[in-house]
C-alpha cells in the first residue's frame, strides 16, 4: 500500500478516534509542515460532513512568526483565537518536531506563551474532545537518528491500529490491575509505592466515546493503546528512576507524601528543577500513571508521545489531573516514560522488565 493510501487510512482513524459528527467545526492544529498529511486529515473530516478549520503552527512557521511579528501582536495573539475557540466542537493536533526557541528573544517567547496559556485554559474549561497525533517529520526523524521513511514505516502501523486490536490487548491487563496498592520498580532497586483509592482506570483504545466523556477522559492520542489512572495525591512514597526526564539524564525522583521532595540527575538537574519551579499549583505531584499496550510498538525512539504507548512500558505524569478525575491543580502536565520496569498490584506482578506477565 502506498504512503498516500496509508495516510488516508490514518486520517480516517483520527476522525473515528475523535468521534467527529456531521455539522461540527473541527480545529486542525497543523504542526508538521507536511501538506499531504494535514490535507488527508481535512478530507477525512469533510467526508463525515464536518468542517475543518486549520491553524498552521509548524515549527518553521512559528519561529518566523515569533521573529517577525510585532511584540504588541504577540501580547494579544490569543485575542481572536479565544473567540474562535467558542465555536469549535473538537480539536485535533498534528504534532511534529517541537520548535527550538534558542535564537528567539526570551521576551518574545514568553509573551506569546502567555497567550497560549490563556487559550489552553479556555479550551480546558470547555472540555473539548482533543486528539493528539504523532506525525513523523524530516526534522523529527533527523533528531532521533532515523530517516523519515524509516520513521514512517515504524509509526504508521501503530497509528492505524484499530479499536478492536487495541481492546484485545487492553482487556486482560485491565482486569489484572484491579487493586489498591501499586508499586513501580525501576532502575537498580528503586521502589515507588502509590495508592489508588477510589480512582478508576481509563482506557486509551483510540476512541473518545461517551463513557470516556463521563469519566473526564476527553483527551486521546494516536498512536493509542494504554490504560491509565490517577492516584491518591498525598500517598506516593519512595524513589523512581528514569533514564531520561526532559533533557536530564540518569534521574531519580524522591517522593514524600505524594510530592517530589528531591531530584538527583547526572546531567541537567537545574533545568529539570526549573521545569517544575516555573509552574503554578502542585507540579511535583503525580498526575497519573499508565501502561502502554500498542501491539505495534516495541522499540523506543525517544518521542514520549510514542514511547509511552510501547507494549509494556510504564508512564508517569506529573502535575494537573483534574480533567481525568483527580484533585491536583497545576499549570504543568508532563509525561515521562519508565522503560524496562516492573508494575506490581497488591503484591501481584503485572509488568516485569517491560513485559506483560499475566
Amino acid at each position: 500500500m502506498s504512503n498516500a493510501k496509508l495516510w488516508a487510512q490514518v486520517a480516517q482513524r483520527a476522525v473515528e478516534a475523535l468521534n467527529v459528527q456531521p455539522g461540527e467545526l473541527i480545529q486542525v492544529r497543523e504542526r508538521t509542515g507536511r501538506v499531504e498529511v494535514w490535507q488527508a486529515v481535512m478530507l477525512a473530516i469533510e467526508a463525515t460532513g464536518a468542517t475543518p478549520a486549520v491553524e498552521i503552527t509548524s515549527a518553521q512557521y512559528l519561529l518566523r512568526m515569533l521573529k517577525e511579528a510585532p511584540l504588541e501582536y504577540l501580547a494579544h495573539w490569543d485575542k481572536h483565537r479565544l473567540a474562535w475557540m467558542e465555536q469549535y466542537d473538537r480539536i485535533v493536533t498534528l504534532g511534529g518536531a517541537p520548535p527550538n526557541f534558542e535564537n528567539i528573544p526570551a521576551e518574545r517567547v514568553q509573551t506569546w506563551l502567555q497567550g497560549t496559556h490563556r487559550l489552553t485554559a479556555r479550551e480546558e474549561a470547555r472540555r473539548l474532545p482533543f486528539l493528539v497525533m504523532a506525525i513523523p517529520t524530516a526534522e523529527g526523524a533527523e533528531q532521533m537518528g532515523w530517516t523519515l521513511a524509516a520513521l514512517e514505516a515504524h509509526l504508521l502501523p501503530a497509528l492505524a491500529a484499530t479499536v478492536a486490536e487495541l481492546r484485545k490487548e487492553i482487556a486482560p491487563v485491565l482486569s489484572a490491575v484491579e487493586g489498591q496498592t501499586f508499586t513501580i520498580r525501576s532502575g537498580n532497586g528503586h521502589l515507588l509505592t502509590l495508592q489508588r483509592g477510589d480512582r478508576i482506570w481509563h482506557v486509551d483504545d483510540g476512541l473518545i466515546d461517551d463513557e470516556d466523556w463521563v469519566h473526564g477522559a476527553f483527551v486521546g492520542n494516536l498512536p493509542a493503546g494504554a490504560i491509565y489512572t490517577t492516584v491518591v495525591e498525598a500517598e506516593a512514597d519512595g524513589t523512581l528512576w528514569l533514564p531520561i526526564a526532559g533533557d536530564a539524564k540518569d534521574v531519580t525522583f524522591h517522593f514524600e507524601r505524594g510530592r517530589i521532595a528531591a531530584i538527583e540527575a547526572a546531567s541537567r538537574n537545574e533545568e529539570l528543577n526549573a521545569l517544575f519551579d516555573g509552574h503554578s499549583g502542585e507540579p511535583r505531584r503525580v498526575s497519573h500513571i499508565g501502561i502502554g499496550l500498542n501491539p505495534y510498538l516495541h522499540e523506543p525512539i525517544g518521542w514520549t508521545l510514542v514511547d509511552e504507548h510501547i507494549h509494556g512500558n510504564l508512564l508517569i505524569a506529573l502535575g494537573e489531573n483534574r480533567y481525568m478525575g483527580g484533585q491536583n491543580e497545576s499549570s504543568l502536565n508532563v509525561d515521562f516514560v519508565i522503560p524496562q520496569s516492573d508494575f506490581v498490584v497488591d503484591g501481584r506482578t503485572v509488568v516485569q522488565q517491560g513485559q506483560i506477565v499475566i
